[in-house]
């Protein structure tokens, strides 16, 4: 039934003008833009604590999730199950590695989807216009051809499912100052026993024509990046909490801002960088990318807010105004 799903709208795709075509290519590839990683850190530093940290929370918990099980199910992508599927051209850069659950509809959902729920009293316009956006990324998927129609649904259901789940654990460790141990403690032992659970695990090795299907080295790599994003989330959010616990207020000017901003951002680039520069030539592209994504979310979450705390200390409030 999912390839016949599929078929069907890859006539009606075919059918219509590329414009079409062309304007879901650009709906899925906004859902996994790298820039989206910036509406967590405006929130965070400069506009809203709380809902930056739900966002990062979320995001981090259930990107870990869904490579995880992406990578023990090994679904191959629609095409290789049938050769009757001929997937949008624009859409296959995005479209590497295993099927199942969909990256892009879980990145969506977590990222804006939550930004939505976080603000669904304060402002429901918004959170009707995000659940359309997520829609809008989730169907991409399918017309593409990239993605069936489980692959979507379960990537939906997972995230909405960490959606709830981030909002309650910060609520619950609010309710008592030790409970932040808890959940790092256990977070660092999850994030341990996932890398190595990859690292280790069998995986699929089919040909196509002399060609390895997917290649499970490239799937760790995917999978370190995801342990990285969560350790430094989880760690970095930990630490600003015991150690800086920085304040976002609601009447903070736009000099105020633009400064967080500047400096924020700055000490991110440098922490995304600097994995380049100091190790050795030969690190192991999964050991780079999880040491380089740990570096740049925990810049974020803690190296950031120390920084632009400091600079606010040296500089006359007045001037701030």
């Amino acid at each position: 039934m999912d390839i016949s799903y599929l078929l069907w709208l890859q006539g009606i795709r075919e059918a219509l003008p590329g414009f079409i075509e062309q304007f879901f290519v650009i709906i899925s590839a906004i859902a996994a833009s790298s820039a989206l990683v910036i509406l967590p850190c405006l929130l965070f530093w400069c506009l809203d604590k709380r809902g930056g940290q739900f966002l990062l929370m979320t995001f981090s918990m259930s990107t870990l999730f869904n490579q995880l099980v992406k990578n023990t199910v090994c679904a191959y992508r629609p095409w290789i199950r049938s050769s009757q599927i001929h997937p949008a051209e624009g859409a296959l850069s995005g479209a590497t590695g295993y099927s199942f659950p969909s990256g892009h509809t879980q990145s969506a959902t977590t990222l804006i989807g939550a930004t939505g729920w976080h603000y669904r009293k304060k402002w429901p316009v918004l959170n009707i216009v995000c659940w359309i956006f997520v829609a809008l990324v989730a169907f991409s998927r399918n017309f593409l051809g990239v993605h069936t129609p489980q692959d979507v649904l379960v990537a939906l259901v997972e995230s909405i499912a960490f959606i709830a789940a981030g909002s309650a654990l910060l609520n619950w460790v609010d309710a008592d100052d030790d409970r932040d141990v808890i959940v790092v403690t256990a977070a660092l032992i999850v994030g341990v026993v996932y890398i190595a659970y990859i690292a280790l695990k069998p995986y699929p090795m089919d040909y196509a024509n002399g060609t390895l299907l997917v290649d499970p080295e490239l799937m760790k790599v995917d999978c370190f990046k995801s342990g990285g994003v969560f350790i430094g989330a989880i760690l970095g959010w930990f630490l600003e909490r015991r150690y800086i616990n920085f304040e976002v207020k609601s009447h903070m000017s736009w000099k105020q801002i633009l400064l967080r901003l500047a400096v924020g951002l700055a000490v991110v680039a440098i922490l995304h960088l600097a994995p380049r520069v100091l190790l050795l030539v030969g690190t192991p592209e999964t050991w780079y990318e999880l040491i380089k994504n740990f570096f740049t979310v925990f810049g974020a979450a803690f190296v950031a807010p120390l920084a632009f705390t400091a600079v606010e200390h040296r500089i006359n409030p007045m001037v701030l105004r």
